[in-house]
């Protein structure tokens, strides 16, 4: 059986920073072309325009999640069958196997390795063509090295800004206004996927943190009351505080 060549590949991200790696790591793969969508809804009308050969779906994002973007495309003649692949940091064996029996070919951890990716891709597509997939060539990634180098010293140029975002969203929120959890919870999280794929460790833990605590805000047993309020809000504003600290330590390395 001959292998159908990989040409076109739809990536779906919220995460500006992800989608532009995403995006620079596959089309260094010959004759690739990659495009990109920042949320299920607009991936649903290009997939329904371009047919990609692939689709590279993040799992979570707001609104329209990866699941549910998948769910759609199935329901959807012209895209049914479309191949997806689901990206997540949610990559255990148990969601592993659920993303596969909806009908996921296979799941690519995050954070990964940009200067891996594009081999990761063509593994799980050949996997799909063929009973025993052939050796993949790896790319010369001296070019996406550097590049990604550029997109991290953006990054972190971002971050200084929405550091700022998450202290001024803590402060509204010990003002009263709990309705901003979500918002501090999506930022982080953006912040944590960003900062571990591009190698700042300390930037990511701190996001991961912030996005724990917003969880265990929203999720929270109200008979405790105000107290787990306070103990998460004082922790809310060390974790924003050393967050631009390690940020300023990661661009002055």
């Amino acid at each position: 059986m001959n292998a159908t060549p990989l040409r076109t590949v739809l990536y779906v991200d919220d995460d500006l920073d992800i989608r532009e790696i995403v995006q620079i790591a596959l089309e260094l793969t010959q004759s690739l072309t990659v495009h990109t969508a920042p949320s299920g809804e607009q991936a649903l009308t290009l997939a329904r325009a371009l047919r990609p050969d692939l689709v590279l779906l993040d799992v979570m994002m707001p609104g329209l999640d990866g699941p549910g973007t998948l769910r759609r495309m199935r329901d959807d003649p012209v895209t049914a069958s479309i191949p997806v692949i689901f990206m997540t940091a949610k990559a255990m064996p148990k969601e592993v196997a659920l993303f596969q029996e909806m009908g996921a070919i296979g799941v690519i951890a995050k954070p990964f390795d940009p200067l891996h990716l594009s081999t990761q891709v063509a593994s799980l597509w050949q996997g799909l063509q063929e009973q025993s997939p052939s050796r993949v060539e790896v790319p010369d990634n001296s070019g996406l090295h550097r590049q990604v180098m550029t997109l991290g010293e953006r990054f972190l140029q971002r971050t200084r800004d929405e550091a700022v975002r998450l202290s001024s969203l803590i402060e509204v929120i010990q003002a009263g206004d709990t309705t901003e959890f979500e918002t501090l919870k999506n930022l982080a999280h953006r912040i944590r996927g960003s900062g571990a794929t591009f190698g700042f460790a300390g930037v990511s833990e701190c996001a991961a943190e912030i996005e724990h605590l917003a969880d265990a805000f929203i999720g929270r047993d109200t008979t405790s009351g105000a107290r787990l309020e306070t103990k998460i809000q004082r922790r809310l504003t060390e974790c924003a505080q050393q967050l631009s600290r390690e940020v300023e330590a990661a661009a002055a390395r």
